[in-house]
């Protein structure tokens, strides 16, 4: 389980760097064509390598719940962080369900 959860932190990092990588672009004058789009495009792709060595011993529930709560959490603190967004209480909630949502899911595949 120690080699899922790192292969799952990997693939929330690359893509948290792909997402950051995608917001840079989005505020270019012609963000398709960006240095910051593409290296967001190949950062994706990256995790896709992660995601079929998870998919080969894990239900797509389980690791799916995992992926987007841990997402969720990176994605809301990069955005406060690095571009100032803020977060509302009602999204603070969503975060606080969704990895509720990943104990209940984990507690059921143990």
């Amino acid at each position: 389980m120690v080699k899922t959860y790192a292969i799952l932190v990997g693939i929330v990092i690359v893509t948290a760097a792909g997402d950051y990588a995608l917001k840079m672009a989005a505020v270019r004058p012609s963000p398709l064509t960006s240095f910051w789009f593409v290296k967001g495009t190949l950062l994706y792709a990256v995790t896709a390598v992660g995601w079929i060595a998870l998919m080969q011993s894990h239900s797509l529930p389980q690791i799916a719940v995992l992926y987007s709560a841990a997402t969720i959490v990176a994605l809301s603190f990069i955005g406060a962080v690095a571009f100032g967004e803020h977060v509302s209480l009602r999204q603070w909630t969503g975060i606080v369900l969704a990895l509720t949502a990943v104990i209940l899911v984990e507690f059921e595949a143990s």
